[in-house]
């Protein structure tokens, strides 16, 4: 029978292995974050869309709109699948992106001019990387996309049980207690230090 502690270690372990390509691109895509401004200086002068079409397009919006209903249809009549976003500002403008980690293709519809124009969004190897933290939710009509919403909730998951499991194991190693404690003490007050000031 397997000892609760050898379950910790090997949980902690095999965590680390199934999803180290996830913590990988965690942690490449939120170097970029950090840093966005000079991809963006990098980029500036560059295009950033390239014209699909635009044309005549007429589209009954109800008063309150359903824009996942909305952002389908726009989509369905110009033979578009895969996931998507849909926004109203409210105003004259509706925005359908869809989005997949190598392409994203935008629809703006013009309620009052009745017309739609759609613009292929130039690859930028920084937003490949960073789409990894905002590409998730089970909203989206593909199984594929859930699969890839599921991997997230579990690297989530293992975050929290990688650092319970490594508290854990420091602490059984007595021999590491002191300067554990130092590293421990020093994160936290890092962290309290910083959230508090900003």
């Amino acid at each position: 029978m397997i000892s609760y502690k050898i379950l910790i270690r090997r949980v902690h372990l095999y965590l680390g292995l199934l999803l180290i390509l996830f913590f990988v691109k965690y942690g490449v895509s939120g170097f970029i974050f950090s840093h966005g401004i000079v991809f963006n200086e990098y980029y500036k002068d560059k295009p950033q869309w390239i014209e699909r079409f635009e044309k005549p397009y007429d589209l009954e919006i109800p008063e309150n709109p359903n824009m996942r209903e909305i952002g389908r249809r726009i989509l369905d009549d110009h033979g578009f699948k895969g996931s998507y976003g849909a926004w109203w500002n409210g105003n004259q403008r509706i925005a359908v992106n869809t989005f997949s980690f190598w392409r994203t293709t935008r629809f703006l519809y013009y309620i009052e001019d009745k017309r739609i124009a759609a613009e292929d969004k130039i690859f930028r190897w920084d937003h490949f990387l960073t789409k990894f933290h905002w590409i998730g939710g089970y909203q989206q009509e593909r199984l594929l996309h859930d699969g890839w919403a599921f991997m997230i909730d579990l690297v989530c998951f293992s975050m929290v049980i990688w650092v319970l499991s490594g508290i854990y194991m420091w602490w059984q190693n007595k021999s590491t207690r002191l300067w554990g404690s130092v590293a421990l003490s020093s994160g936290l007050l890092t962290f309290i230090i910083i959230l508090i000031a900003m």
